[in-house]
């Protein structure tokens, strides 16, 4: 269990820090409030301000911080994955693992040729997998935001970032993509973008639900989570 304590915005748990900082480079888990016309009045709602929050759940030894846990899949046992990631900058510490069928977007290098992965910023469960090889090249310019919460009136609609995958074409504006998966719809922006236009606060996304022809919600974003050592 955490004990959280807030100060000017930050918040730390120990080891396994959730810190709450005020601004962030990049995308992992967002929770998303707002609406506009045609928004279902359980999705109707917004939020003054959008929250950072940096989890921590592997320490740079590469071993589990305190209050994560490492759980075994069965599937893992007998495959390899290869690792690619920034050989330097901000977010240079976090790797993606292939094939994307396994769902490895956040990992650190850890003992006896393995990675240890979160594939869910809300969760203290981690998986390993053993890694063929982990190129890095290039300059990390902050750290992706990996999953999004969309707050409504009624509970959250959590979102995941996307990672591989086929998506559909959004009818309004067929030339973007898909970048996050909700739990009622999906979040779409221009290809050269990363899905949240970050150039207010809050933050926004544009959420589509799936088998409508012209219903584009705007969301706010409440909290916006990335990973990194601990």
């Amino acid at each position: 269990m955490f004990s959280v304590s807030l100060a000017r915005g930050l918040v730390t748990a120990g080891r396994s820090t959730l810190s709450l900082v005020a601004a962030v480079a990049g995308v992992a888990a967002l929770v998303l409030l707002g609406g506009t016309s045609g928004v279902d009045a359980a999705d109707a709602a917004s939020v003054a301000s959008t929250q950072h929050v940096l989890v921590k759940p592997v320490d740079s030894a590469g071993n589990p911080a305190d209050g994560y846990t490492v759980r075994k899949i069965d599937d893992f046992k007998n495959t390899k994955v290869d690792c690619y990631g920034y050989a330097k900058g901000v977010g240079h510490d976090v790797v993606s693992c292939y094939p994307t069928a396994l769902y490895l977007h956040s990992c650190f290098p850890s003992r006896h040729h393995t990675v240890l992965c979160l594939r869910d910023a809300r969760s203290t469960s981690l998986v390993r997998a053993k890694y063929s090889e982990i190129k890095r090249q290039g300059t990390a310019h902050g750290r992706p935001v990996v999953d999004l919460d969309l707050a409504a009136k009624k509970g959250v609609q959590t979102c995941s970032i996307r990672f591989g995958g086929a998506w559909g074409q959004l009818p309004t504006h067929p030339n973007w993509v898909g970048f996050y998966s909700c739990e009622r719809g999906s979040v779409y922006g221009p290809p050269d973008g990363n899905g949240i236009d970050e150039s207010g606060d809050p933050w926004t996304v544009k959420l589509w639900k799936s088998g409508t022809d012209h219903t584009v919600q705007t969301k706010d974003v409440a909290v916006a989570y990335t990973i990194a050592h601990a």
